[in-house]
Protein backbone atom coordinates (compact mmCIF):
# COMPACT_ATOMS: atom_id res chain seq x y z
CA UNK A 1 0.00 0.00 0.00
CA UNK A 2 3.06 2.34 0.82
CA UNK A 3 4.77 1.38 -2.01
CA UNK A 4 1.54 2.46 -4.18
CA UNK A 5 1.29 5.55 -2.85
CA UNK A 6 4.96 6.33 -3.38
CA UNK A 7 4.46 5.10 -7.02
CA UNK A 8 1.56 7.75 -7.24
CA UNK A 9 3.07 10.46 -5.48
CA UNK A 10 6.47 10.36 -8.08
CA UNK A 11 4.01 10.52 -11.15
CA UNK A 12 1.59 13.37 -9.72
CA UNK A 13 5.10 15.22 -9.16
CA UNK A 14 6.56 14.56 -12.56
CA UNK A 15 3.25 15.81 -14.47
CA UNK A 16 3.06 19.16 -12.15
CA UNK A 17 6.93 19.61 -13.24
CA UNK A 18 6.25 19.06 -16.51
CA UNK A 19 2.85 21.09 -16.89
CA UNK A 20 4.77 24.04 -15.30
CA UNK A 21 7.96 23.51 -17.06
CA UNK A 22 5.12 24.27 -20.51
CA UNK A 23 3.74 27.09 -18.50
CA UNK A 24 6.95 28.91 -17.77
CA UNK A 25 8.09 28.18 -21.70
CA UNK A 26 5.01 29.18 -22.46
CA UNK A 27 5.11 32.82 -21.22
CA UNK A 28 8.98 33.03 -21.89
CA UNK A 29 7.94 33.33 -25.60
CA UNK A 30 5.36 35.34 -25.12
CA UNK A 31 7.24 37.58 -23.48
CA UNK A 32 9.95 37.19 -26.08
CA UNK A 33 7.61 37.64 -29.02
CA UNK A 34 5.95 41.08 -27.74
CA UNK A 35 7.67 44.04 -28.65
CA UNK A 36 8.95 46.29 -31.03
CA UNK A 37 11.64 45.08 -34.02
CA UNK A 38 13.38 47.53 -36.09
CA UNK A 39 16.49 48.05 -38.57
CA UNK A 40 18.90 51.24 -37.44
CA UNK A 41 21.50 52.62 -39.89
CA UNK A 42 23.82 55.63 -40.35
CA UNK A 43 26.45 56.95 -42.30
CA UNK A 44 29.76 58.76 -41.53
CA UNK A 45 31.00 60.77 -44.57
CA UNK A 46 34.87 60.80 -44.06
CA UNK A 47 37.55 62.73 -46.24
CA UNK A 48 40.19 60.35 -47.77
CA UNK A 49 43.51 61.10 -45.87
CA UNK A 50 45.73 58.10 -47.88
CA UNK A 51 46.34 58.09 -51.70
CA UNK A 52 48.50 55.39 -53.68
CA UNK A 53 49.50 56.06 -57.15
CA UNK A 54 50.68 53.66 -59.52
CA UNK A 55 52.75 54.50 -62.75
CA UNK A 56 54.69 52.18 -65.51
CA UNK A 57 58.00 52.55 -67.09
CA UNK A 58 57.77 50.29 -70.44
CA UNK A 59 60.69 50.19 -72.74
CA UNK A 60 61.17 47.93 -75.81
CA UNK A 61 64.10 47.12 -77.79
CA UNK A 62 66.60 43.97 -79.27
CA UNK A 63 69.02 44.25 -76.31
CA UNK A 64 68.17 43.57 -72.61
CA UNK A 65 70.80 45.81 -70.72
CA UNK A 66 70.07 48.63 -73.20
CA UNK A 67 66.50 48.88 -72.17
CA UNK A 68 67.01 48.00 -68.93
CA UNK A 69 69.51 50.74 -68.16
CA UNK A 70 66.57 53.58 -69.73
CA UNK A 71 64.20 51.92 -67.66
CA UNK A 72 66.11 52.26 -64.47
CA UNK A 73 67.13 56.36 -65.46
CA UNK A 74 63.58 56.73 -65.89
CA UNK A 75 63.16 55.00 -62.27
CA UNK A 76 65.42 57.06 -60.53
CA UNK A 77 63.84 60.33 -61.68
CA UNK A 78 60.64 59.22 -60.73
CA UNK A 79 61.89 57.92 -56.85
CA UNK A 80 64.04 61.24 -56.75
CA UNK A 81 60.45 63.20 -57.85
CA UNK A 82 58.65 62.11 -54.64
CA UNK A 83 61.28 61.86 -52.02
CA UNK A 84 61.88 65.81 -52.81
CA UNK A 85 58.18 66.21 -52.65
CA UNK A 86 59.18 64.20 -49.09
CA UNK A 87 57.93 61.16 -49.15
CA UNK A 88 59.61 58.49 -47.52
CA UNK A 89 61.37 55.50 -48.71
CA UNK A 90 58.93 53.10 -47.05
CA UNK A 91 56.04 54.73 -48.69
CA UNK A 92 57.86 53.80 -52.15
CA UNK A 93 57.22 50.52 -54.25
CA UNK A 94 59.58 49.69 -57.04
CA UNK A 95 60.25 46.20 -56.90
CA UNK A 96 58.04 44.80 -59.39
CA UNK A 97 59.70 44.29 -62.68
CA UNK A 98 58.27 42.05 -65.58
CA UNK A 99 59.94 41.22 -68.97
CA UNK A 100 58.50 40.09 -72.01
CA UNK A 101 59.91 38.49 -75.32
CA UNK A 102 57.94 39.43 -78.90
CA UNK A 103 58.55 37.53 -81.69
CA UNK A 104 59.26 39.63 -84.82
CA UNK A 105 57.07 39.29 -87.73
CA UNK A 106 58.91 37.63 -90.66
CA UNK A 107 60.44 39.77 -93.86
CA UNK A 108 59.25 38.91 -97.02
CA UNK A 109 61.64 37.43 -99.18
CA UNK A 110 61.37 37.86 -102.67
CA UNK A 111 62.96 34.78 -105.15
CA UNK A 112 61.90 35.76 -108.37
CA UNK A 113 59.55 38.46 -110.45
CA UNK A 114 58.31 38.61 -113.72
CA UNK A 115 58.20 41.49 -115.30
CA UNK A 116 56.01 41.99 -118.85
CA UNK A 117 56.66 44.91 -120.89
CA UNK A 118 54.74 45.92 -124.23
CA UNK A 119 57.12 46.49 -127.33
CA UNK A 120 56.56 48.22 -130.63
CA UNK A 121 54.28 46.21 -133.28
CA UNK A 122 52.20 44.89 -130.66
CA UNK A 123 55.09 42.38 -129.63
CA UNK A 124 55.13 41.10 -125.79
CA UNK A 125 58.09 40.77 -124.03
CA UNK A 126 58.63 39.25 -120.55
CA UNK A 127 61.57 39.85 -118.36
CA UNK A 128 62.02 37.05 -115.42
CA UNK A 129 64.60 38.54 -112.61
CA UNK A 130 65.38 36.02 -110.16
CA UNK A 131 67.84 35.66 -106.65
CA UNK A 132 69.40 32.49 -105.72
CA UNK A 133 67.17 30.65 -103.42
CA UNK A 134 68.87 30.70 -99.62
CA UNK A 135 68.27 28.61 -96.77
CA UNK A 136 65.51 29.08 -94.26
CA UNK A 137 67.73 30.61 -91.35
CA UNK A 138 66.86 28.70 -88.02
CA UNK A 139 67.53 31.91 -86.14
CA UNK A 140 64.27 34.12 -85.26
CA UNK A 141 64.46 37.57 -84.41
CA UNK A 142 63.05 38.79 -81.15
CA UNK A 143 62.81 41.95 -79.43
CA UNK A 144 61.72 42.09 -75.61
CA UNK A 145 59.93 44.76 -73.29
CA UNK A 146 60.95 45.60 -69.75
CA UNK A 147 58.17 46.87 -67.62
CA UNK A 148 58.78 48.61 -63.91
CA UNK A 149 56.03 49.22 -61.73
CA UNK A 150 56.35 52.06 -59.01
CA UNK A 151 53.68 52.87 -56.46
CA UNK A 152 53.96 55.94 -54.50
CA UNK A 153 51.40 56.72 -51.45
CA UNK A 154 50.85 60.33 -50.26
CA UNK A 155 49.11 61.96 -47.66
CA UNK A 156 48.38 64.99 -48.87
CA UNK A 157 46.41 65.07 -51.98
CA UNK A 158 48.58 68.48 -53.23
CA UNK A 159 51.99 66.50 -53.43
CA UNK A 160 49.91 64.08 -55.59
CA UNK A 161 49.21 66.83 -58.18
CA UNK A 162 52.80 68.05 -57.92
CA UNK A 163 54.24 64.79 -58.72
CA UNK A 164 51.39 64.08 -61.54
CA UNK A 165 53.28 66.73 -63.53
CA UNK A 166 56.83 66.13 -63.09
CA UNK A 167 55.99 62.27 -64.31
CA UNK A 168 54.38 63.32 -66.90
CA UNK A 169 57.30 65.19 -68.33
CA UNK A 170 59.96 62.42 -67.33
CA UNK A 171 57.92 60.14 -70.33
CA UNK A 172 56.21 57.66 -68.24
CA UNK A 173 54.43 55.21 -70.29
CA UNK A 174 51.42 54.37 -68.28
CA UNK A 175 49.71 56.25 -65.43
CA UNK A 176 47.00 54.28 -63.60
CA UNK A 177 43.70 55.91 -61.52
CA UNK A 178 44.62 56.98 -58.10
CA UNK A 179 43.48 55.03 -55.12
CA UNK A 180 42.12 57.02 -52.43
CA UNK A 181 41.06 55.19 -48.64
CA UNK A 182 41.09 56.12 -45.01
CA UNK A 183 43.71 55.05 -42.87
CA UNK A 184 41.38 54.71 -39.18
CA UNK A 185 37.86 53.39 -40.66
CA UNK A 186 37.50 51.38 -37.76
CA UNK A 187 37.14 54.92 -35.20
CA UNK A 188 34.25 55.85 -37.95
CA UNK A 189 32.69 52.75 -38.15
CA UNK A 190 31.66 52.69 -34.62
CA UNK A 191 30.53 56.43 -34.41
CA UNK A 192 28.15 55.15 -37.45
CA UNK A 193 27.26 52.21 -35.60
CA UNK A 194 26.30 54.67 -32.43
CA UNK A 195 24.08 56.82 -34.47
CA UNK A 196 22.77 53.52 -36.10
CA UNK A 197 21.70 52.19 -32.83
CA UNK A 198 20.17 55.79 -31.67
CA UNK A 199 18.04 55.61 -35.22
CA UNK A 200 16.69 52.19 -34.69
CA UNK A 201 15.49 53.87 -31.08
CA UNK A 202 13.84 57.14 -32.84
CA UNK A 203 12.10 54.78 -35.18
CA UNK A 204 10.82 52.14 -32.81
CA UNK A 205 9.79 54.99 -30.52
CA UNK A 206 7.56 56.66 -33.21
CA UNK A 207 5.90 53.40 -33.92
CA UNK A 208 5.40 52.99 -30.24
CA UNK A 209 3.45 56.56 -29.95
CA UNK A 210 1.50 55.78 -32.63
CA UNK A 211 0.37 52.50 -30.98
CA UNK A 212 -0.45 54.64 -27.99
CA UNK A 213 1.93 52.35 -25.94
CA UNK A 214 4.72 53.68 -23.95
CA UNK A 215 8.02 52.18 -25.51
CA UNK A 216 10.28 49.80 -23.04
CA UNK A 217 13.54 48.84 -22.48
CA UNK A 218 15.94 47.47 -24.71
CA UNK A 219 15.79 43.32 -24.97
CA UNK A 220 17.88 42.76 -28.14
CA UNK A 221 20.77 44.35 -30.69
CA UNK A 222 22.16 42.91 -33.35
CA UNK A 223 25.01 44.26 -35.30
CA UNK A 224 24.15 43.45 -39.12
CA UNK A 225 26.90 45.40 -40.73
CA UNK A 226 30.88 44.25 -40.62
CA UNK A 227 32.77 47.36 -41.60
CA UNK A 228 33.60 46.20 -45.17
CA UNK A 229 35.39 49.43 -46.67
CA UNK A 230 36.68 49.40 -50.01
CA UNK A 231 39.00 51.93 -51.51
CA UNK A 232 37.64 54.46 -54.07
CA UNK A 233 39.68 54.72 -57.75
CA UNK A 234 39.21 57.92 -59.72
CA UNK A 235 40.71 58.39 -63.41
CA UNK A 236 43.23 60.24 -64.04
CA UNK A 237 42.20 63.19 -65.66
CA UNK A 238 44.80 65.46 -65.82
CA UNK A 239 47.00 66.15 -69.31
CA UNK A 240 50.23 67.63 -69.41
CA UNK A 241 48.88 71.09 -70.10
CA UNK A 242 46.84 71.12 -67.24
CA UNK A 243 49.63 71.57 -64.69
CA UNK A 244 47.82 74.27 -62.64
CA UNK A 245 45.21 71.91 -61.96
CA UNK A 246 43.93 70.83 -58.03
CA UNK A 247 42.62 67.39 -57.85
CA UNK A 248 39.15 67.43 -55.48
CA UNK A 249 38.91 63.93 -53.75
CA UNK A 250 34.91 65.14 -51.71
CA UNK A 251 33.64 62.13 -49.31
CA UNK A 252 33.83 58.76 -48.65
CA UNK A 253 30.76 56.83 -46.75
CA UNK A 254 30.97 54.73 -44.24
CA UNK A 255 27.34 52.68 -43.19
CA UNK A 256 26.41 50.86 -40.26
CA UNK A 257 23.45 48.85 -39.83
CA UNK A 258 21.85 47.12 -36.44
CA UNK A 259 18.44 45.01 -35.70
CA UNK A 260 17.27 45.98 -32.44
CA UNK A 261 14.25 45.30 -30.48
CA UNK A 262 12.13 46.89 -27.48
CA UNK A 263 9.92 46.16 -25.21
CA UNK A 264 6.80 47.98 -25.03
CA UNK A 265 4.61 48.25 -21.80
Amino acid sequence: MIKNFNVFFVKVLVVGLFNSFIISASVLATTQDYGIEVQGQASVLVEPDSFALSIAIIETGRFTDKIRMVVDNKSNQVIQAAQGLGVKSKNINSARVSLRVINDKSALTVHGLEVSQPLPNNQKSKVFVGTPQAKPANITAHSFELRRNITVNFLNIKDYDQFLNKVIKIGVQQILPLTMSISNTDKYYQQALMEAISHARTKAKNIANQTARPLGKLVFVKELSRNHYATRSTAMMMSANSVGHNSQVGNQAINASVLVKYAIE
